[in-house]
């Protein structure tokens, strides 16, 4: 389970499921649209990755 610090609305980590109630939370809506993503920007993406290792009980992230 992850909880949210400010809202503390519940997720189930390997699901994505929410325990959040929807009708009891007061939240700002938004307009969205969904468009094609190179409307947008025009590619090749390349995220940036690190070096990940585990030392003992730590993950180690080479930056």
């Amino acid at each position: 389970m992850l909880k949210c610090p400010w809202h503390g609305w519940e997720f189930d980590l390997r699901t994505g499921q929410s325990y959040c109630d929807p009708k009891s939370t007061w939240v700002r809506a938004y307009e969205v649209t969904v468009e094609p993503g190179e409307a947008l920007a025009r590619g090749p993406f390349v995220a940036e990755t690190f070096p990940v290792s585990v030392e003992e009980n730590y993950i180690v992230v080479e930056l």
